[in-house]
């Protein structure tokens, strides 16, 4: 085994035993992610999927390390750093990801995390994109200025 690969391993179960606080033959308690963890976490898991996601599907599968103010918290806070994009259907989209992205029939639009973030990349555009189900006039139209 190389010197990288073990040493990446021994941090891994050293942070893992970091965060058990219990453990017997039937449960293991572990502490929850703070904020800055968990903001590596969205980060991580939007990367994972390759494509924009749901506040429904972030919400199932960050359930058990974070409740929802949390996870609207953390949101918030990227959204406003620009290290992720609020899109026009309501999904979450690492930069790059709004090139070409066709809006979901599927997801129920909800009111924007941050809507001067929002009114400001997407501006009165959003609901024409939404019905249209076109971002590529928006992406064309910030390209030629």
């Amino acid at each position: 085994m190389s010197e990288r690969r073990r040493r990446g391993s021994e941090e891994r179960i050293e942070e893992s035993e970091r965060n058990v606080i219990y453990e017997d033959e039937d449960i293991v308690v572990m502490r929850a992610p703070d904020d800055d963890e968990l903001i590596d976490l969205v980060k991580k898991r939007i990367a994972e999927t390759g494509r924009p996601v749901s506040w429904k599907e972030l919400r199932a599968y960050f359930s058990g390390l974070a409740g929802e103010d949390r996870l609207r918290k953390v949101l918030v806070r990227l959204i406003e750093s620009d290290e992720i994009i609020e899109m026009p259907d309501g999904t979450f989209a690492l930069p790059g990801m709004e090139k070409g992205y066709i809006p979901r029939s599927d997801v129920k639009r909800v009111r924007p995390l941050a809507p001067r973030k929002f009114k400001a990349r997407w501006g009165s555009m959003a609901s024409r994109l939404r019905r249209l189900g076109t971002l590529e006039e928006r992406s064309a139209s910030t390209q030629g200025s």
